[in-house]
């Protein structure tokens, strides 16, 4: 039976007791987050968002999230919500019911989250926490917590799973707070957006700006080291930090900005294009013209940059012909279409995106190496040869005497 990719949403921004301040991004984030893991295209997840459940409901939905998996399984577990710390320093995280005074039995402890990560039988667990944590305060942002706790405490020293292992992301460190966007601060427009971690995450994955080496494949390393980056460059208070124990990698999504690497013309091309013989190098080129064609994308792109130094290097003929070349056969490494099925490592590259050609009404017509027909006539003749005429016989010139007397 086929590994499945599973995604769940947690998404807290409404709370009954009046100490939690009501959050703005958690609905935006759930919105975002849930659209770019479900497409298809991008994610392939799988995704249910629990949106403003009371604890016990959300830690049910927990629970079934990690039970009765398959070793293949990918599971991503996402927090959007306030972090709170108890007395004695247990993480707990907010849900709609609860009460900051009582948090042992109307939150869901971060305990209980790590356990069930740890029993499940998925090898592959992801989980995103977007929650603050206490510490920085910015000027016209909206906190989530009001206590201090390291996120990444209260998943240390487990190992998840049997397999190939675990990753735990937060929007901030042990003595951070976790900011929503500017614009969401009291009294503000209320155009808003989500928190500034999860429209990072969605950002890198939505455009594919997060894979970073152009592989077709967006990694949890990658996505971090961009999430890192477009937090630290929207607000300098907000550290983003990970914890992982994994072996190998973690491909979260599929990209299309996936980088083509031109293979190399053979040498006796190479040669060909060198030879001192004008002819010798126009074969090259009718050569890499024909290799230009070539639904292997590497071998394509490495025709054209070839074709593009005869058109730099060579003499003025030579270089018309390969700029000809060059106009009739487009290669774009960065295709718009990609093969978007499981991407194994060391994948061969895509087959070129290629447009149907456009028919238009009317009667077919033939190449003229093929013939042409003639006005009037349903006979294929070919071409360039002009129509025989024949010669009129005695009894036809008589008629056609006798017609011109009358």
């Amino acid at each position: 039976m086929a590994a499945s990719r599973l995604a769940l949403i947690i998404a807290n921004d409404s709370y009954q007791d009046p100490g939690l301040k009501k959050l703005k991004a958690p609905a935006h984030d759930a919105v975002a987050l849930a659209e770019v893991l479900g497409d298809p295209e991008i994610g392939g997840f799988e995704v249910e968002v629990v949106r403003n459940e009371p604890a016990h409901v959300i830690s049910m939905r927990v629970d079934d999230f990690f039970s009765d998996r398959r070793p293949g399984d990918t599971l991503l577990l996402h927090f959007s919500c306030h972090g709170l710390k108890s007395e004695s320093g247990e993480l707990y995280f907010a849900a709609s019911n609860t009460v900051p005074r009582r948090l042992a039995s109307t939150a869901v402890p971060a305990g209980f989250v790590r356990r069930c990560m740890s029993a499940t039988r998925a090898r592959t667990v992801a989980l995103f926490l977007d929650c603050c944590y206490g510490g920085a305060f910015s000027a016209g942002s909206v906190v989530r917590s009001s206590s201090d706790a390291n996120p990444l405490d209260a998943f240390a020293g487990e190992k998840f799973g049997g397999g190939r292992g675990w990753a735990v992301i937060t929007a901030s460190s042990a003595m951070e707070y976790a900011f929503e966007g500017a614009r969401l601060a009291e009294g503000s427009a209320p155009r808003a957006r989500p928190s500034v971690f999860t429209h990072a995450v969605v950002q890198g994955l939505a455009t594919g700006e997060a894979d970073l080496d152009e592989d077709g494949r967006v990694s949890l390393d990658e996505l971090y080291e961009y999430v890192f980056d477009h937090v630290r460059q929207q607000n300098p208070n907000q550290t983003p930090s990970r914890s992982v124990d994994m072996q190998g990698d973690l491909y979260l999504a599929r990209s299309r900005r996936r980088r083509i690497v031109p293979s190399p013309v053979p040498d006796d091309v190479r040669a060909a294009m060198r030879s001192p013989d004008l002819y010798t190098r126009r074969g090259a080129i009718a050569e890499l013209r024909a290799r230009m064609e070539n639904t292997d994308l590497t071998i394509a792109l490495g025709a054209r940059e070839a074709l593009e130094e005869m058109a730099q290097k060579d003499i003025r003929y030579v270089a018309d012909e390969a700029s000809r070349a060059l106009r009739e056969v487009g290669v774009n490494p960065y295709p718009t279409r990609l093969d978007f099925g499981a991407v194994p490592q060391n994948s061969p590259p895509a087959a070129p995106d290629r447009t149907p050609a456009r028919t238009t009404p009317g009667p077919q017509l033939r190449p003229a190496s093929q013939g042409r027909l003639a006005a009037g006539d349903g006979v294929r003749r070919r071409a360039g040869r002009p129509r025989r005429h024949r010669r009129a016989g005695p009894v036809e010139r008589r008629h056609r005497a006798q017609g011109r007397r009358r």
